[in-house]
């Protein structure tokens, strides 16, 4: 028994370095606008799910199914049979997320795919120009994103979780144009592919089933469009939850992106005979974004997962999902 409660400690003693390594990386205290919009590719940290939105994404210390891989692939590790998720979002300026994902639990642990598609509609292109009106037509054309990740993840034990993800993206910009002499040629296609990794820790404690968890995601080489070089979306989070009382939980997520100043984001979810969920998510700081309220039940077998997000002097984004265990 003692060797076994030894063993225990050892994934908290891992989680507390790694958390410790986290708030290392934000510790001058100075962040200024120093690190605003200095990433590319910025669409690898949006959160597809419905439910994660509707908890204002307080989800890294949340378990789950298949969806799990798109905030903290180490969430499906207690996942039996096979979950199939997907999902739409909404966004601003008429840009739509379409995500789907897939896990199935073996012998050997839990296997999972997420793939993401982003529709931004379609755009006119310009350059600038000597011309009276200071610019040019080129033409109309539709920018996307894609991502495809395939997962794994496994609990050695009833308390440690562990999991990662190794994602394959893909970003369509339409192509780079040169004025000479007054006509307007085409020079080169911005498209760009990259590789990035996620991974995730949990932990479960006996205190009303205390659950604490990190995760870093995005992890990448520097890229470059042109002669311009920029990197992903690296983001580091830990994140904590707990069940307050019965059938109402509280989950909370301390943030630091690479591009962004550190976030703390809050979540309550209460269920209601396991057919009800009712849920509300709050983060600071923030730009324009502001209260976030979901919903999700079941229905014929299925989870139905809905959420909504104030934007301020936007649109409100609204995010819709489904979920199916077999």
């Amino acid at each position: 028994m003692k060797k076994l409660h030894t063993f225990n400690l050892i994934p908290v003693l891992i989680l507390t370095l790694l958390c410790s390594f986290t708030i290392a990386q934000d510790d001058d205290g100075d962040l200024g606008t120093d690190k605003l919009a200095q990433t590319g590719m910025k669409f690898l940290s949006f959160s597809p799910d419905a439910r994660a939105a509707a908890l204002g994404d307080a989800v890294t210390a949340k378990t789950g199914g298949a969806s799990s891989l798109f905030y903290n692939p180490a969430g499906m590790a207690r996942l039996e049979g096979m979950n199939l998720s997907a999902g739409q979002a909404n966004w601003i300026a008429g840009i739509t997320y379409n995500a789907f994902s897939v896990a199935y639990a073996s012998d050997a642990g839990v296997f999972g795919v997420s793939v993401m598609n982003v529709d931004y509609g379609e755009i006119q292109g310009t350059i600038r120009s000597s011309n009276t009106a200071g610019y040019t037509d080129t033409e109309l054309f539709t920018p996307t994103a894609n991502v495809v990740g395939l997962g794994y993840a496994i609990a050695p034990t009833d308390r440690f979780s562990v999991g990662g993800q190794v994602k394959f993206v893909n970003e369509k910009l339409g192509n780079a144009y040169l004025e000479t002499e007054g006509s307007v040629e085409g020079i080169e296609s911005l498209d760009m592919d990259a590789v990035a990794y996620d991974f995730g820790l949990m932990y479960q404690m006996d205190w009303k089933k205390l659950m604490i968890a990190m995760s870093a995601t995005n992890f990448s080489e520097s890229l470059k469009y042109a002669e311009e070089a920029f990197e992903l979306p690296l983001t580091f989070r830990m994140g904590v939850a707990v069940d307050v009382i019965e059938n109402l939980s509280l989950s909370f997520v301390n943030e630091r992106p690479r591009d962004y100043f550190s976030t703390t984001r809050v979540g309550f979810e209460y269920s209601l005979m396991g057919m009800l969920a009712v849920r509300a998510g709050y983060v600071t700081p923030t730009d324009e974004a502001g209260i976030n309220l979901g919903v999700g039940f079941q229905v014929a077998g299925f989870n139905v997962d809905v959420a909504y997000t104030d934007f301020g002097v936007f649109d409100p984004v609204t995010r819709v999902g489904v979920q199916f265990t077999l």
